[in-house]
């Protein structure tokens, strides 16, 4: 079997596809991984270099051409349809490997322990042409466990897809695609790192493997107010969205409420908006604990 499906779902990326493809190749492995490319109808060049890169390794690398526009989690679903792989692993388009035993390392763990579903590993940010190294999680996480999913829940997503090797069996078993679509989540590594976390332990490389390219572009890291928001919003949902499936574990609701909003209270400051800064952070709190304590005098 097909040890590893590298999932690489392409738009508009000419600057930076073929970095991308090139650390792939780049991968020192004693197994069979494949690349999986869905090029979402771009209306760059990112469709030829990608048609390049398969005539030279059609043995390592297969392409998929959407003609229209479907969108992240649809082309996710296409590339997720046709792997082959026992674990998948994310390279997006505009990121790129640093580490070529990333995948080899990976396995190797993921292989000797079976009762973990995930592996990640500590990742570089490269923005406006500069690479910073991202904190240590080991400082703050157990390396192996499974207690994570309450933490990772609170905080929101501090996983880099492009660090990640995981188990296909738990993503069929955990994850529902269809549901992401359906709710129109904007990105798909937050559930499924959530789903995949609570159900099996987890493990951190403090290594570096990855770079992750912050663009103009980038959904998580807009520097438009209202389309930041709208991601913020987003995370909310899928959040709410895990909750109903699996629980919120010990923690509160007025602990997420209140991290919800502490969260869009920074963002709004950075943004200069202060009044809906301080909006988020007195307002929806007294909001809601004003309805808690309504709603327990209603049955009292």
């Amino acid at each position: 079997m097909l040890k590893v499906s590298v999932l690489m779902p392409a738009f508009n990326h000419d600057s930076f596809i073929a970095e991308a493809i090139e650390s792939f190749l780049a991968q020192q492995c004693d197994f069979d991984i494949e690349l999986l490319i869905g090029n979402d109808a771009s209306t760059d060049n990112t469709l030829e270099i990608a048609k390049s890169y398969v005539v030279k390794y059609p043995e390592k690398i297969k392409l998929i051409d959407h003609k229209q526009n479907l969108g992240l989690l649809r082309n996710y679903k296409s590339l997720i349809n046709i792997s082959q792989g026992e674990y998948l692993a994310v390279l997006e388009s505009d990121d790129y490997w640093i580490d070529n035993l990333k995948l080899q390392k990976q396995v190797d763990f993921l292989d000797s322990h079976p009762s973990c579903g995930i592996t990640f590993t500590r990742w570089v940010r490269l923005r406006d042409g500069k690479l910073s190294i991202q904190p240590d999680e080991s400082a703050k996480h157990k390396r192996f466990s499974k207690a994570l999913y309450e933490s990772f829940l609170l905080w929101h997503n501090k996983i880099r897809a492009t660090t990640v090797c995981f188990r296909r069996t738990l993503f069929d078993q955990y994850c529902n695609i269809d549901d992401y679509i359906s709710l129109d989540f904007q990105t798909i590594d937050y559930p499924v790192f959530l789903s995949i976390i609570k159900h099996s332990d987890i493990y951190y490389f403090p290594t570096p493997t990855s770079v992750y390219r912050i663009l103009e572009t980038s959904i998580s890291h807009n520097r438009n107010w209202e389309k930041a928001l709208k991601y913020q919003i987003g995370i909310e949902q899928m959040r709410s969205y895990i909750i109903s499936l699996y629980g919120k574990g010990n923690l509160s609701e007025f602990k997420i409420i209140f991290r919800e909003n502490y969260l869009k209270f920074r963002m709004a400051l950075s943004y200069r908006k202060n009044c809906t800064a301080f909006r988020f952070l007195i307002w929806e709190i007294l909001t809601y604990s004003f309805k808690k304590l309504m709603k327990s005098q209603l049955f009292h």
